[in-house]
């Protein structure tokens, strides 16, 4: 569940689907936390099922819906196969709705949570088109800023799609933030939680710890309070259990990326990809090598 201080507890549609969010009708709830529902949409002018997300702060703020849909309009003109679309954002009622591809089926945590622990090899597969996805949008300019398994889809034919960068941030870009936090503590970045520092390398953490969670089966940081999750990422190296069989050379690409120094990890999301690309493919890794 995404930490983000200022909203209040909103029932949503409750189960009066048929309603309309813009033109789109709704059809059913996919799911919600403490900020948004998501729902199972239909574009009646476009003939399409759609999904859409609804999100409501505690006080009504013009200057917070600008923001968002701001991000908004900047996170829909990524194209990228590994990236689920936003295809369009407006206000209903003073709250913000966004309208991303439906795609049907589980999302990660969903599917971790009845198939893993996942091999080395299966975790590193699927961790890679990820990675596509991440170093697209950050070339584009954009962090993702809550890269998590509940936000990664799988697709009809299994492959992970990123989706949900509604609080995604402009790379240099001036402005305050939305709120004090904006994520998901369990996979903040140590800078982040410490000095709010957000970077690419913040999006690497968080796909080290969903590495992480596919090869254990549970997430790396966990804590009875929000408090104690903070505390531990900021002040707790990451350690795969001992009794693990996971090789030495992921074990050093999965410290790499969680390192809590931001200057020792991976400098970018197309860095982490290619050492997952020679994990994968050693033997290409050794030729590159004899050729230089």
């Amino acid at each position: 569940m995404g930490l983000r201080m200022g909203f209040r507890a909103w029932s949503g549609l409750k189960n009066e689907y048929g309603q309309k969010i813009g033109r789109f009708e709704v059809r059913s709830e996919l799911g919600r936390g403490a900020q948004s529902v998501v729902y199972l949409g239909f574009d009646p002018q476009l003939q399409r099922e759609i999904a859409i997300k609804t999100v409501r702060f505690t006080q009504p703020d013009a200057t917070k819906n600008k923001i968002l849909l701001d991000e908004a309009r900047t996170v829909s003109k990524l194209r990228n196969p590994n990236i689920v679309p936003i295809f369009e954002a407006g206000e209903e009622g003073g709250d913000i709705y966004l309208v991303f591809e439906y795609v049907p089926g589980k999302n990660l945590a969903e599917f971790l949570s009845s198939s893993c622990p996942l091999s080395p090899v299966k975790a590193a597969t699927l961790l890679r088109p990820i990675l596509d996805a991440v170093a697209y949008a950050h070339a584009q300019g954009i962090i993702h800023r809550d890269l998590k398994p509940s936000n990664i889809l799988l697709d009809e034919n299994a492959a992970p799609r990123v989706m949900d960068f509604g609080i995604a941030s402009r790379i240099g870009s001036a402005g305050g933030e939305i709120e004090e936090y904006s994520g998901t503590p369990a996979y903040m970045a140590p800078e982040y939680v410490a000095k709010r520092d957000v970077s690419e390398r913040s999006d690497i953490f968080a796909a080290g710890l969903i590495l992480f969670e596919m090869l254990t089966g549970h997430r790396a940081i966990v804590g009875d309070n929000i408090f104690q999750i903070m505390h531990r990422i900021s002040n707790e190296d990451v350690q795969l259990p001992a009794n693990l069989a996971v090789d030495e050379r992921l074990s050093r690409i999965l410290y790499k990326a969680v390192a809590r120094d931001p200057l020792l990890r991976y400098q970018s999301a197309m860095q982490f990809g290619e050492a997952i690309d020679n994990y994968l493919d050693p033997e290409e890794e050794q030729k590159r090598d004899g050729d230089g």
